[in-house]
């Protein structure tokens, strides 16, 4: 299981302002990583066969007729069918000043509860404060893996999470959070088997059956690593250029933030040198990692540019074994086609684009 929880502070030469990365539960148990995309690692992937079904003994209707009765059934059910998975389920969000998706729900048919979505995660965090107001019962204790260590952390396996109208039953971890704007943390596997739109210009997250229309859409390399989707960014400065492959992050609200091996691997220190700050971050486990926060001349997804690019390198040793992770800050900028039938991802340009959600 990860979590990665990850409260970040900033100083030096920008402005002081507080970034939390929620990098948070993920419950999957068996973990793979640098693994190529491959779309049967999401669950609900079957070719399903077609079956044909014959009928012994005479229909008393005519043969033509019951064709024509039996087309006009199924016409019509198609249709009907057809209208019900085109038509997706709609959910406002609110977008704060930290850039993150909130949306409202319910864990356990509880009050209204403030989730932060979260397509770093896997799976679902929920509150401390909230164990009691929604009747979760922690029946079991599970190990994760978070931005700065391991730690040991209560769970329930069984609630019943309701977002629009949507409900899925999942586990969830307990976690200590405290003087943070929700009441929980909710990874992507909610939304397993469906296609996420996450909309910043409407302020909606539409969840379809199928991959809707993707005119004007750029696909994104993507890779499936920690059971968590990464897309290839490419950063540069002048003729140095490298392609992380950062985890899509909806939960933190910095920008790039790349780990300490990759940075150290890379020698990132001297390509990007325009440093602008300094910033310090904890994780789950309660350990303080230091980083440098620098100007990054040129960076994009597949070619699409990303505006006013900056990025985290670690001082210390953050225990990190993926590329790093791109944030709130960043995907902001792009409105998402998010397919969790088949792992892909799809990118389209905003109105967002150098304007703070508040100015909008």
């Amino acid at each position: 299981m990860r979590l990665l929880t990850c409260h970040r502070q900033k100083s030096a030469t920008l402005p002081f302002r507080q970034r939390h990365r929620s990098d948070t539960a993920s419950v999957s148990i068996t973990r793979s990583t640098g693994i190529d995309l491959n779309p049967f690692r999401i669950g609900g992937i079957h070719q399903v066969p077609r079956h044909h079904r014959q009928t012994k003994g005479k229909s008393p209707v005519p043969a033509i007729l019951h064709f024509l009765v039996a087309a006009a059934i199924t016409s019509a059910a198609s249709g009907a069918s057809s209208s019900a998975n085109t038509t997706p389920v709609v959910i406002p969000f609110e977008q704060d000043k930290d850039h993150r998706i909130y949306v409202r729900g319910s864990v356990n048919r509880s009050e209204p509860l403030r989730f932060l979505v979260d397509t770093g995660a896997d799976g679902l965090a929920i509150s401390r404060a909230i164990v009691p107001k929604a009747s979760v019962v922690i029946d079991d204790r599970t190990e994760n893996t978070g931005s700065d260590g391991v730690t040991t952390m209560d769970y329930s396996t069984r609630n019943d999470v309701e977002i629009g109208g949507l409900h899925t039953r999942m586990g969830a971890v307990v976690v200590d959070y405290r003087n943070r704007p929700f009441d929980a943390v909710l990874g992507w596997k909610f939304f397993e088997g469906k296609v996420v739109e996450i909309d910043y210009d409407r302020q909606q997250l539409l969840v379809h059956r199928s991959l809707p229309d993707v005119t004007g859409y750029t696909r994104a390399n993507v890779r499936w690593i920690d059971n968590t989707p990464a897309i290839e960014v490419t950063l540069g400065n002048g003729d140095a250029v490298v392609k992380p492959w950062l985890a899509l992050d909806t939960g933190s609200n910095g920008s790039i933030d790349l780990s300490y091996a990759y940075s150290s691997r890379h020698g990132l220190m001297e390509v990007f040198t325009q440093k602008v700050g300094t910033s310090r971050s904890t994780g789950s486990a309660g350990n303080v990692i230091r980083a440098v926060d620098v100007r990054v001349p040129s960076a994009s997804i597949e070619g699409l540019t990303i505006v006013n690019s900056a990025a985290s390198f670690p001082i210390d040793d953050d225990a990190s074994t993926g590329d790093g992770t791109i944030g709130a800050g960043i995907l902001r900028q792009f409105n998402m086609l998010l397919d969790m039938k088949t792992g892909e991802v799809y990118l389209r340009r905003n109105q967002y684009v150098g304007v703070e959600p508040g100015r909008k």
